[in-house]
């Protein structure tokens, strides 16, 4: 689905006029208009205010992607977790990786033997 089409149906989703979101976005009204008819594709900046607005990553708003919502971690000890490892090797990463997948595939098959 191409931007224009993916941003028109954001907007009326949350039953916003393109004026509305124009305000919200810090850009004229006929901005948005030109977005939604596919004329012009916003600016970078621009483009990370719509994102944000939306609480939608820009690789949905551009790409072709599935997901339009951004994780959402409240447990601030996992975002400690997780920013820790910004710092650490790709291969200690993976094993990281590795340690959360094997859990996860765990907790799934006691869910299924429990049922």
């Amino acid at each position: 689905m191409p931007f224009s089409t993916k941003l028109r149906e954001l907007r009326k989703k949350h039953q916003w006029t393109q004026d509305e979101l124009a305000m919200k976005v810090g850009v004229h009204g006929r901005h948005v208009g030109k977005y939604e008819n596919g004329q012009v594709m916003p600016n970078t900046e621009t483009l990370i205010r719509i994102a944000k607005v939306f609480d939608v990553s820009i690789d949905y708003l551009v790409l072709d992607v599935d997901q339009p919502r951004l994780v959402d971690l409240q447990d601030r000890e996992f975002i400690r977790y997780f920013k820790s490892l910004e710092g650490m090797s790709e291969k200690d990463r993976e094993v990281i990786k590795s340690l959360i997948n094997a859990y996860l595939k765990k907790n799934r098959l006691e869910d299924i033997l429990a049922e």
